[in-house]
């Protein structure tokens, strides 16, 4: 019998396994060497700031520790890493604020730009900017951050301080008093409150803050700052054994400054007590010995009527001792006290003080206009002291104060305006402007200063007021100037001051009726004010109510009036000029 084949033994005996694809080798070390090149990378980069996030960490603990030296070589490491490290800018304008250096600012502005969300950075950056006497860019930051920084004790206590600066005494108040409702623990809100309310109008607040600061001088912290404002408050108010007592309390903390011994000499000085003469030769000796002190020393005599005393020891002093520029300034300027001008002169022939020389110019040209009748010497130094002074508005700024103080008020002027025009500080000078005219009651120059201020600042509702009450004065476009005087009245309803001028507007533009109306809407003690009784008057008379007239005139005497206010007082028109005429020939031409 046939033997049956089996299906399976035609099979092979063991079944291949699949053929495997492989891999070309350098496949696979390119892989490995990509892979390790990425993994060293992240692995560098995660080391890289690990170690800048140490050196930052590092350079805390070296701000606390006083090490400059390796504070200073971690943050320069910790910026090569990252210069846009924001935190190390922080430390390094901290540590040149721990040293009252300005040059804190532009690190603060940085770190402004790198953080423009971080409300901390701004309030730090506007802080030392107020610090070192940028109060305007310290103003700006806090209008920025208003709304947002409402609700925070370190703005509200900010905002008081820029008001204060500013001598807005109220608003200074109302912030004090917020920041410390937002932190009553924070001991330092309370001592500014109360340094604004001793000054208050209110017998009962006055006690109370002099009470808060007197506890908070037996604490070291506020123990100076306190002194000091109790020394001030008991001067004020004629307390001549507590001044003396709280003055020499001062001068003996650890931590007085020189010019805490200068103010204790000053309250000697004005008590005329006995032990003044002992204490100035004590403090002369002192100053003398450190260089530093000779500066403020002398500056404090020639403010204290002491200018031939200052001279005599100045010049006593080895010179290299008053070889700097603000001491010879003062030499300089107690002769000038005293008007021994030809010594003066002398003096300062051979002098040369950099960018202060324009104050050189200047007292040289005051020599010439004492010495001289002529005023062409005199002239020619003012104006060297004017082109030595023109590229900067600081130095502008000062010159104008030394003539507005001298009693120049054209050159006062002239340098102010030139101000105005060409230098950073526009906006003060303007204002500086402003307070010349009103000393000098020149309402044509107001009506100059205001047209300008205006034109810069159109939502000044004040500026906008004072504006047309010198263009209603010289009668210049009243029709204008009724327009203007209605829109700020309607904006500020509330405002007497508004109101009085609207009402002398509708008065100067003959509808004397109307002008009455408005003044009679407001309260009694409004129209009791000295400055608004001088217009009331003016228009109860324009409306046959004399009587009542005259009760508001004896009100407005007390007013500081300028001459064009003055003749309403005395029921004289104010001559409205006529348009002048065009020359034969020529066409008219529109005022511009």
């Amino acid at each position: 019998m046939k033997n049956i084949k089996d299906n399976n033994s035609e099979l092979p005996a063991q079944i291949p396994a699949a053929k495997k694809r492989r891999i070309p080798k350098w496949v696979l070390v390119l892989t490995v060497c990509f892979l390790a090149i990425a993994t060293a990378g992240v692995g560098r980069h995660l080391y890289l700031a690990r170690k800048e996030r140490r050196l930052v960490w590092n350079a805390h603990i070296y701000l606390e520790q006083g090490r400059t030296m390796e504070l200073q070589a971690a943050l320069n490491r910790a910026l090569e890493l990252n210069p846009n490290n924001v935190e190390a800018f922080r430390i390094s304008a901290q540590a040149l604020l721990k040293n009252n250096n300005a040059k804190a600012l532009p690190w603060l502005r940085r770190a402004v730009e790198l953080a423009p969300e971080s409300i901390e950075d701004q309030i730090a950056l506007a802080e030392a900017a107020l610090r070192f006497g940028q109060a305007q860019e310290a103003a700006k930051i806090v209008r920025q951050i208003e709304t947002k920084a409402q609700g925070r004790a370190d703005f509200r206590f900010l905002a008081g301080r820029i008001a204060q600066d500013a001598g807005q005494v109220a608003e200074a108040e109302s912030n004090y008093a917020e920041a410390v409702r937002l932190d009553p623990d924070k001991k330092e809100y309370h001592l500014n409150l109360a340094f604004i309310q001793l000054n208050s109008k209110d017998a009962a607040v006055r006690d109370k803050a002099r009470s808060e600061i007197t506890q908070l001088s037996q604490e070291t912290k506020f123990r100076a700052s306190a002194l000091r404002a109790l020394v001030v408050d008991a001067v004020r108010n004629m307390q001549t054994h507590r001044a003396i007592t709280l003055a020499a309390e001062l001068d003996n903390t650890p931590d007085r400054l020189f010019s805490d011994r200068l103010m204790y000499l000053e309250v000697l000085h004005l008590m005329r007590a006995p032990e003044f003469e002992t204490l100035l030769t004590k403090t002369q000796e002192q100053a003398a010995q450190t260089p530093d002190e000779v500066l403020p020393m002398l500056y404090w005599m020639n403010n204290n009527n002491m200018a031939l005393l200052a001279k005599d020891w100045a010049l006593g002093l080895p010179k290299e001792t008053t070889a700097t520029v603000g001491v010879r300034i003062e030499i300089a300027r107690s002769f000038l006290t005293f008007g021994d001008w030809r010594k003066l002169r002398f003096f300062l022939a051979d002098e040369k003080w950099g960018e202060l020389d324009y104050i050189r110019f200047a007292f040289l040209a005051r020599c010439q206009r004492e010495m001289e009748k002529r005023e062409t010497n005199f002239k020619a130094a003012w104006a060297e002291a004017v082109t030595a002074a023109a590229t900067n508005g600081d130095s502008l700024l000062k010159l104008a104060g030394m003539a507005t103080q001298w009693d120049w008020s054209e050159e006062a002027a002239d340098v102010l305006w030139r101000a105005v025009s060409k230098s950073d500080r526009s906006s003060e000078a303007l204002n500086a402007l402003c307070r010349l005219y009103y000393s000098k009651r020149d309402t044509a120059g107001l009506f100059r200063a205001y047209t300008l201020l205006i034109d810069r600042n159109p939502n000044d509702l004040a500026a906008l007021n004072n504006f047309v009450i010198f263009s209603l004065l010289l009668g210049k476009d009243m029709p204008h100037a009724l327009n203007v005087a209605r829109e700020v009245h309607e904006k500020d309803l509330a405002n007497p001051v508004f109101a009085s001028t609207y009402a002398f507007a509708l008065f100067r533009t003959e509808n004397k009726t109307e002008a009455l109306k408005v003044m009679q809407a407001l309260k009694p003690s409004d129209l009791s004010d000295p400055s608004i009784a001088a217009y009331y008057s003016a228009i109860l008379e324009a409306n046959r109510r004399t009587k009542e007239a005259q009760q508001y005139r004896e009100l407005a005497r007390d007013a500081k009036l300028l001459p064009e206010e003055e003749a309403i007082l005395n029921l004289a028109p104010i001559p409205v000029p006529a348009p002048p005429a065009p020359a034969i020939g020529a066409p008219a031409q529109p005022t511009p």
